[in-house]
């Protein structure tokens, strides 16, 4: 027979989601504090942790409760701790590691940010703007520190979606790809294991140079692939058969998307085409837990940068005013579509 679960009230459920502010600062604790680095090897107490990690005890051990109430421990008979798989997507040494992500996230830049979230819905400025009156992306560009953290999440959040990408478009016909604003690359490898002839270069800021020759070399593909440092505000180099903007316009209002838009277009030539790797937001939201994602990075694009997700229309906008066609959306397996457009 089985048991009812009784619903729980509304109130509950609201207060619930207000309280939820302590989810990320938790994990960005434990990220920053090296716990699953130090579990890696197998459970251990939370005194033993404190020491290792320079933490108060008692606080270490409120800590590790909260872990394993968000399934990212379990606790072994004898009050000692170990990660869960989940868990395990925390330390620092593995392929599904989003520490860095949990750095950026729980971190001061973005913290900091959203604390301002009501004046931003207010005003419609990013709240770096309103706090000293630089964007996100100068603040990264002023801060080594905070650029490696940045950098290293986006290789994170993008690494797992290049094998959607390379399946999902048919990249056989390009032989020069450039990946503008691509930070280290790291969508790049997928595409050009499948594609043996392409040739890959990476266009961003001087910054990301050493980390993406380090990933090249890493996968073994240093021989086709090239590091060009610039600003895409002011010029996109020309002479690739396609350019590739992955989560690039998102980040930026109109006025600024549309000048990146334009530089990438003056840099094509003939059939040349503009390939962007985005969220498109449905013309209805609704409650799963891919439109609550959607609204979460909309949101978060609002409060650290002024950009947005945007909807299929608003893309067709956007490139139209570039002087660009679209040609084709792709959807892949994951949450992001191609967005194909060709010179008219």
């Amino acid at each position: 027979m089985s048991q009812h679960t009784p619903d729980i009230p509304a109130p509950f459920q609201l207060s619930r989601m207000i309280s939820s502010l302590w989810v990320p600062q938790a994990i960005h604790a434990a990220a920053a504090l090296g716990i699953p680095d130090l579990l890696a090897a197998g459970p251990k107490h939370s005194d033993d942790l404190a020491a290792q990690a320079g933490a108060h005890p008692g606080a270490l051990h409120r800590l590790m409760r909260g872990l394993t109430a968000l399934g990212l421990c379990t606790s072994t008979d004898s009050g000692a701790f170990q990660l869960t798989p989940l868990g395990d997507c925390l330390r620092s040494d593995t392929r599904d590691s989003v520490r860095s992500w949990a750095l950026l996230m729980g971190g001061e830049m973005v913290w900091h940010s959203w604390g301002q979230f009501l004046e931003c819905v207010r005003t419609g400025v990013p709240a770096p703007k309103l706090l000293d009156g630089m964007d996100t992306f100068e603040h990264i560009e002023a801060n080594p520190e905070a650029a490696a953290v940045f950098d290293k999440s986006m290789v994170e959040l993008t690494r797992h979606l290049g094998g959607a990408i390379a399946m999902s478009y048919d990249f056989s016909l390009i032989t020069k790809l450039v990946d503008v604003g691509g930070g280290y690359g790291a969508l790049l490898p997928p595409m050009m294991k499948a594609n043996p002839a392409m040739q890959c270069a990476v266009f961003d800021r001087e910054h990301c140079r050493d980390g993406a020759e380090q990933l090249f070399d890493k996968v073994g593909l240093g021989d086709r692939f090239e590091f060009l440092a610039g600003s895409f505000f002011e010029k996109v180099p020309a002479g690739a058969d396609a350019y590739l903007l992955k989560s690039v316009i998102h980040d930026w209002d109109d006025e600024r998307s549309l000048a990146i838009l334009r530089n990438c277009r003056a840099a094509m030539r003939g059939p040349a085409r503009l390939l962007l790797v985005e969220i498109v937001v449905p013309e209805e939201i609704g409650t799963s837990p891919l439109d609550a994602m959607i609204a979460s990075t909309d949101l978060n694009m609002l409060v650290n940068t002024g950009g947005c997700e945007r909807t299929e229309g608003e893309y067709r906008e956007l490139l139209d005013a570039a002087d660009l066609r679209v040609e084709q959306i792709v959807a892949t397996p994951a949450a992001f579509s191609i967005i194909d457009a060709r010179i008219p």
